[in-house]
């Protein structure tokens, strides 16, 4: 807590304050002990307190225990927006506005997360799970139009529904329905 410049509370102050760096877990350690600077440390966004002299291995188990739960929440929150999109499979009017409300998050909050997880934007990760729905739809099916696909998961026009499929997965759906299920065909209405 005590550095020259800026103290710990301030530091921990601005770090949990910046949208871009409020996810980064700190504990705080100091000589410190009376609980004013325990409650001072806590209000500042502190995600732990350790008093000097302190043992490693308490350190070490907090540690753990913050990045176990830290990924415990981003778990939660991906399963949370795979959920979302889901729910909404079918919707092509399905849009960003709608997402982050039900997901009650920030844009910038929602899109750091979802890049820092899967590496995705928001459109290739609705694109993603609506193509990986496409393909559960046609190993269920065996034998489905593009088209009923297509709307099945949020597309209005098959033929771009088929584009997208093919930048997704690699492959047309009639491609796809051949090599991955047993005995279907897709039949091309387009």
């Amino acid at each position: 807590v005590m550095m020259p410049e800026m103290d710990g509370i301030e530091l921990c102050r601005r770090i949990k304050e910046n949208i871009e760096t409020s996810h980064i877990p700190i504990i705080l350690l100091t000589a410190k002990n009376k609980e004013e600077d325990r409650v001072e440390a806590y209000e500042s966004g502190a995600d732990g307190f350790i008093s000097k002299p302190f043992n490693l291995s308490v350190l070490h188990a907090r540690i753990s225990n913050l990045l176990r739960s830290r990924q415990r929440a981003m778990e939660e929150f991906l399963q949370r927006a795979i959920e979302c999109v889901n729910r909404h499979l079918d919707d092509a009017e399905f849009d960003q506005t709608q997402f982050l409300e039900e997901m009650h998050t920030t844009k910038s909050t929602f899109f750091r997360k979802l890049k820092s997880l899967t590496g995705l934007n928001y459109s290739s990760f609705i694109r993603n799970i609506r193509m990986k729905a496409a393909c559960r739809i046609m190993e269920e099916k065996k034998r489905v139009r593009v088209s009923e696909l297509a709307y099945a998961v949020g597309y209005n026009d098959p033929r771009y529904f088929s584009v997208c499929f093919k930048k997704e997965i690699g492959m047309q759906p009639s491609e796809y329905m051949e090599k991955f299920t047993t005995g279907g065909t897709v039949e091309d209405d387009m």
